[in-house]
């Protein structure tokens, strides 16, 4: 399960994750981290097994967090699968298939949004 963590800037300098996998034992994966002055922004990946335990630990130390049932949204209407987003996924989410359609393996996604900018078309959105 993948969830997505907010950090308000009170909590940039305390190593929350580094305490909730410590005190959970859950293997946690950084997917995407994004910290600057005003606010941090990361999305792990949790083990299934696990994922209600790290979510409210987390949420105790202040930090919000976010359940991503799904990760990305693609417009079936408005896709042309042209592969722009396979060009530019670093994590390889989309590829064409054997009848040269675009698949998508949202499991992979971390959420970086570059293929909705790449999309020239607009077909897709990262889901909140």
């Amino acid at each position: 399960m993948k969830l997505l963590l907010r950090f308000p800037p009170d909590l940039h300098e305390t190593p929350h994750t580094a305490d909730v996998i410590l005190e959970t034992g859950a293997r946690i994966n950084i997917d995407r981290a994004n910290v600057d002055a005003v606010q941090g922004e990361a999305v792990i990946e949790v083990p299934k097994e696990k994922e209600v335990q790290v979510a409210a630990l987390f949420e105790q130390k202040g930090v919000e967090v976010r359940r991503l049932w799904r990760l990305i949204e693609r417009d079936e209407e408005r896709c042309v699968h042209c592969g722009a987003c396979v060009s530019v996924c670093p994590t390889g989410v989309f590829a064409f298939d054997q009848s040269w359609q675009v698949s998508v393996e949202e499991q992979k996604c971390i959420r970086c949004s570059v293929c909705v900018k790449a999309c020239p078309l607009g077909a897709l959105a990262c889901v909140e």
